[in-house]
């Protein structure tokens, strides 16, 4: 299971509940993904307009790995909602890249080889 938090310590506080329900119930937690971590401005600014550090601070309670951070970016929820996932998008955008960096580190570190076949595993050979 991967857990997911916004940097605000209100998102990190209930996700840390998450994790320990998820470990009661006998899930692994592969580990934590910072949501909407920062915006990245046209220019390359990064501004942390949700705050800073709910990832590591999750990463630190659970002792699972910080996987990454997905930064805010429209294209997202305008991929949600047209159908097109901000992944598929070329040129790719620092969310896209984020989650791509995410989905490598979870297929070559952290999942057992998957047979190539059947929905789940398609869907990986995408990222």
């Amino acid at each position: 299971m991967l857990v997911v938090t916004t940097p605000a310590v209100a998102a990190q506080q209930v996700a840390a509940r998450v994790a320990d329900m998820a470990r009661r119930s006998h899930l692994h937690v592969l580990g934590i993904v910072e949501n909407m971590s920062d915006f990245v401005a046209p220019d390359g600014s990064r501004h942390a307009i949700f705050g800073t550090g709910g990832g590591e601070r999750l990463a630190a309670m659970t002792g699972a790995p910080l996987l990454g951070r997905i930064p805010v970016e429209a294209a997202v929820s305008e991929g949600g909602d047209s159908g097109l996932p901000v992944v598929l998008h070329d040129p790719p955008g620092p969310a896209a890249r984020a989650l791509h960096a995410i989905g490598e580190r979870l297929s070559t570190e952290m999942l057992p080889p998957l047979q190539m076949a059947g929905c789940t595993a398609r869907m990986l050979d995408l990222l």
